[in-house]
């Protein structure tokens, strides 16, 4: 039986490769977690639709698993491409996940819909359910075919969201959208779950991600060796594995396996502390004095930058993507890949206590900014819906 109309509820569709679990899912999984919170806070019924996963799922009031994800091994990828071209899906188990989530979705009928970085499933959603408001959540420059681009394009039932500035326009030049009709809302952090107290017995450089080449770890311990070959003394602290709890050798691991021996061998205490569950973030960042995000690519709205503001620490990053934007004075910037310049940059918050403390000051205030809810107020206006639940 079809549940009643209801005008509070907003039904949040995960990505169709994304799961929704605290310890191997990703950053799109936490800003539904977090923005739901805030809804649910607010009266709001939020349902989730995802694929399940091995680990065990985030505790949800109504947490709604489709089948598991398919595995293609014995399709070739020329047969996908030529699938593709066809039909304008990415993949196969992407169409099986939008008619599961489509089935779900006629079953609550809720006001809203929030897609999450799947713009073919927004597309698909919008023509199936006329009478919903369809919000498209960018997370980062998905691509989709040129049929769906077109389709996403013309349909003016999409609203849609970016989590920067820099990510809307963006979106709106590949879609070729109307400027300025995609809004930006960014991320958000809970300062509050963040103390500004330090527990490193030495001036340490900390690192929080995936070991993975866009997210450039190399470059920063590159930066490391050259402030140690200047007699600077500091300890560094990489948090994180090559992804979401998953460690794997690979060429680019094993390179910076090298560079973090060639720096051990100038006297300098690394500390690895491989994955760690969310919970335990806090307590990581306690360990570091000098957050650093060295992306080499177009960082969308990081939750590890806003992390760091919120330890309160001096943060710095690579002037890429939405960072800049999302620093907004409260931390340094420098080149992307530009080792020497990141070099120079540690090295003066290193030597400088008093430099460390003023922007750790500055980039917590910055924190407390950038809440959740402003990010859950973002995509209620998109839909149309105040926060009363009206239109």
């Amino acid at each position: 039986m079809s549940a009643s109309p209801a005008r509070r509820t907003v039904a949040f569709v995960n990505n169709s490769r994304e799961t929704f679990t605290p310890t191997v899912s990703g950053a799109i999984a936490t800003c539904v977690l977090e923005v739901g919170r805030v809804a649910l806070a607010e009266g709001f019924d939020c349902p989730v639709i995802t694929r399940p996963a091995d680990a065990a799922p985030h505790d949800w009031p109504d947490l709604r698993l489709l089948d598991p994800i398919r595995q293609h091994g014995a399709t070739s990828a020329k047969a996908l491409r030529a699938r593709r071209r066809l039909n304008g899906w990415a993949r196969p188990d992407q169409w099986v996940f939008a008619r599961e989530a489509l089935a779900e979705l006629e079953q609550l009928r809720p006001r809203a819909v929030v897609v999450n970085n799947d713009p073919e499933v927004a597309v698909f959603l919008s023509r199936k359910l006329p009478g919903v408001r369809i919000v498209h959540w960018f997370h980062n420059l998905e691509m989709s075919s040129d049929r769906f681009r077109r389709r996403f394009a013309a349909d003016r039932g999409i609203r849609s969201v970016a989590v920067s500035g820099y990510l809307a326009r963006a979106v709106e030049q590949v879609y070729q959208l109307t400027p300025l009709t995609v809004t930006a809302a960014l991320n958000g952090v809970a300062a509050d779950r963040f103390g500004t107290e330090r527990t490193s017995p030495l001036v340490t450089v900390g690192y929080l991600g995936r070991l993975a080449v866009e997210k450039a770890p190399d470059t920063l311990v590159a930066a490391c060796i050259r402030v140690a070959e200047r007699g600077t003394r500091f300890r560094l602290q990489l948090v994180g594995d090559t992804n979401f709890g998953f460690s794997g050798r690979n060429p680019f691991i094993d390179g910076v396996s090298a560079l973090v021996a060639e720096l051990e061998g100038l006297g300098i205490e690394v500390v690895r502390t491989g994955h760690l569950e969310r919970a335990g973030i806090p307590g990581a960042l306690a360990g570091s004095d000098i957050h650093v995000t060295p992306s080499r690519w177009d960082e969308p709205c990081g939750l590890t930058t806003l992390e760091g503001l919120a330890s309160g620490q001096a943060v710095v990053g690579s002037a890429t993507g939405g960072t800049p934007e999302l620093l907004d004075g409260a931390g340094l910037l420098f080149p992307r890949d530009d080792i020497d310049a990141l070099a120079d940059v540690l090295d003066g918050l290193i030597r400088d206590p008093g430099a460390r403390a003023s922007w750790g000051a500055r980039a917590r205030a910055r924190a407390e900014s950038l809440t959740w809810e402003r990010t859950w107020d973002g995509l209620v206006r998109a839909a149309g819906l105040r926060a009363d639940g009206g239109n």
